[in-house]
């Protein structure tokens, strides 16, 4: 059976930093695309030295904060303040079928490189917008020149809220969350949109907002609102218990949810506590979840009496939904992840093999996704302007010695 890259021959443009862009055009580029990553010369991008840290034998640093959202791409230096650097982002706009970028709006605009202007050049362009809470005509806000950075986006759109104890503040997931979500379905969108191109011939502009994002992952607590007129909120769970973290013997925890009363006989069982299916007080979910404090202490006592493994073993026997929490090590070395290939270890050039998450893309004519480490900053830049903008030599020389790139 023949394997395939699905994007190979796609060419992106990537004016991006910190982790929306990033995310987005690696999740593309583990899949073939050919990513080429817009960065200003002598810094880069933000996230270049990102803690944590690595040090090679020679006193260089690789910085995991950026290595993890940058593998498989090149990186091209471009003054884009620049009339030269302006001049040579439009040529290789041309060449491009999508464009990703997340600076703030105002910016892009200012610097004359917004989706107005890049249409122009080439009608046929993907062009992703990433913004905190959306740019495209029409449907602008109140909030769309706010600032945004991930805590802010969580908080505004009711995550945060949900998180923590009922008597205590509220508590961030985990950091982020709004702008790796927001990067997965920003690809998810650029891959409709090539769809739409391939039909229509037109390229589109993609608005893709994070305040939005959130929001649709927090799907849950807008439809009990709607249903109920509730308020979904940390500690406040009225219609299903138990769930959550419970800590067994051997000290670790399990997590587990009783979503139905289906479920919920089941775990009776196991507990040897059929009495409890029909009592009145925790013979349904709301019943449950009005109860806790005399459904929760059953529970626990059942849990702190056996280990990890001999609650998931019974649990598993009756269909319940169980697992163990756990840790990044514990990633690191599970077996299932393993088989999955969901790990991909990368050869640093400066420190050596290290270990990163893959993107979770598993298709069965697709090639196995490709291993390479995280560009230098400029290392593609001048192979770049001559191989896919023809530019010669000297010229070349000229633009580095104008620090044009």
């Amino acid at each position: 059976m023949s394997l395939y890259y699905p994007l190979d021959g796609v060419r992106i443009v990537a004016l991006e930093q910190y982790i929306a862009g990033p995310l987005c055009t690696m999740w593309l580029a583990d899949s073939g695309a050919e990513v080429i990553k817009i960065e200003r010369p002598g810094t880069g991008d933000p996230r270049r030295n990102y803690l944590p840290a690595s040090e090679g034998a020679n006193g260089e640093k690789s910085y995991g904060g950026f290595n993890t959202y940058n593998r498989n791409k090149k990186s091209l230096t471009l003054n884009i303040q620049s009339e030269e650097g302006k001049k040579i982002y439009k040529e290789l706009v041309k060449s491009a079928d999508v464009v990703v970028e997340n600076f703030a709006p105002k910016t892009i605009n200012k610097l004359g490189l917004g989706y107005d202007v890049i249409k122009e050049i080439n009608p046929k362009i993907i062009y992703a917008a990433i913004s905190g809470f959306g740019r495209m005509d029409g449907f602008q806000g109140p909030y769309s020149d706010w600032p945004a950075f991930d805590p802010v986006i969580q908080a505004m759109g009711g995550i945060t809220d949900q998180i923590g104890e009922e008597d205590k503040p509220p508590l961030f997931g985990f950091l982020g969350l709004a702008d790796l979500f927001t990067g997965v379905v920003t690809a998810y969108q650029i891959m409709v949109a090539l769809y739409m191109r391939d039909k229509t011939g037109e390229g589109q502009l993609i608005d893709a907002c994070m305040y939005d994002n959130l929001v649709a992952l927090n799907e849950r607590a807008v439809m009990i609102h709607s249903y109920t007129g509730e308020v979904v909120s940390r500690g406040k769970e009225k219609f299903q218990a138990p769930a959550g973290c419970f800590k067994v013997k051997d000290g670790s925890y399990v997590s587990f949810i009783t979503p139905n009363d289906i479920i919920w006989g089941k775990l009776c069982e196991v507990m040897e506590r059929k009495d409890l299916i029909d009592n009145p007080m925790t013979a349904t979910g709301m019943a449950r979840a009005k109860n806790k404090a005399f459904v929760l202490p059953i529970v626990n006592k059942w849990m702190e009496a056996r280990t990890k493994d001999e609650v998931i073993e019974k649990l598993h026997k009756y269909g319940i939904p169980v697992g163990p929490v756990q840790n990044a090590g514990d990633l690191i070395k599970c077996p299932h992840l393993k088989a999955r290939k969901m790990l991909v270890d990368v050869d640093d050039p400066v420190v050596g093999k290290r270990t990163y998450a893959r993107s979770p893309i598993r298709m069965s004519k697709m090639k196995e996704v490709p291993a390479n480490n995280a560009p230098g900053l400029g290392e593609h830049t001048d192979s770049i302007l001559k191989e896919v903008l023809n530019y010669s030599d000297e010229a070349i020389k000229k633009l580095h010695q104008d620090k044009v790139v």
